[in-house]
């Protein structure tokens, strides 16, 4: 998510024209004083057909971009106050998401990328808007980061059972997690299989599970035990940590099953280095 934020904000700077004088570039100057130039509608224009081709390089993508700074200059810097961001099969850190729109909610942005590494003069809040398909989680499961929630789980339940895969199937706004286990004590010839339904909320900013459900096939079974498992397993939360990093952290505030896919929406805070 990182990544898509700073190829739109480089765009900015670069598409700003070069011409342009110094201008003071505090908050309070920008926001207070009316700022009016014949070219900033020009400048704006240009940038956002640069950022739609640098993320169309990057990702993949066809974006859909609104973009608005304050002055010339300040754009120059790579200050802008309304960014918003709308793709389809969008590639953010391996994982193709189906839908993803991101829009600032902070109205002063600033982001010198001109310096290596590049230094976040701001904080910054941005809020998203994203549709998962059961392709996104099941390619996030095939990754050695998730190989290594498998392992915790593992050494928890070991010597009892071990799980050998995780993988999603979405039907009827649904998710069936079907696991693959065998024990490690006296293995099986071949890996059992055990699906477990779920549906899930947000509780304090972090996605759960909730009405969990087995086939009677499997016996009588504690839910409360099943549903520790689906938290544990988490395939979904496990998909959405995948897209943060130390600069950029994702808050989720709703997630809901739309047509077999899933719908979340939140906020991304970019730590500033310098706020």
């Amino acid at each position: 998510m990182k990544k898509i934020l700073i190829l739109s904000i480089a765009a900015i700077m670069l598409s700003a024209p070069v011409w342009a004088k110094t201008d003071t570039t505090s908050k309070e100057y920008l926001q207070t004083k009316k700022h009016f130039s014949i070219m900033n509608p020009i400048a704006e224009s240009i940038a956002q057909s640069v950022i739609k081709r640098s993320l169309k390089k990057e990702t993949g993508a066809n974006f859909k971009v609104k973009f608005e700074g304050y002055t010339l200059s300040s754009m120059r810097k790579g200050i802008f106050k309304n960014l918003e961001i709308t793709g389809k099969d969008v590639d953010v850190e391996g994982i193709v998401i189906p839908y993803l729109k991101v829009k600032s909610v902070s109205d002063y942005n600033w982001v010198d990328y001109t310096q290596d590494p590049v230094v976040y003069k701001t904080n910054m809040t941005f809020y998203y808007d994203m549709t998962l398909d059961e392709d996104s989680i099941n390619n996030a499961l095939k990754t050695k980061e998730y190989q290594n929630t498998l392992k915790k789980i593992n050494d928890i339940a070991y010597p009892l059972f071990e799980m050998k895969g995780v993988k999603v199937r979405i039907l009827n706004n649904k998710m069936y997690i079907i696991t693959e286990y065998n024990f490690p004590i006296a293995p099986s010839k071949n890996n059992k299989t055990f699906m477990m339904t779920s549906d899930f909320m947000v509780e304090n900013g972090k996605i759960i599970a909730k009405d969990v459900s087995v086939h009677e096939a499997y016996g009588n079974l504690s839910l409360n035990k099943v549903t520790n498992l689906v938290n544990l397993l988490n395939p979904l939360a496990f998909t959405l940590s995948a897209l943060d990093t130390k600069k950029c952290k994702g808050k989720i505030e709703n997630v809901n099953f739309v047509d077999n896919k899933i719908q979340i929406d939140g906020k991304i805070f970019v730590k500033g280095d310098r706020a």
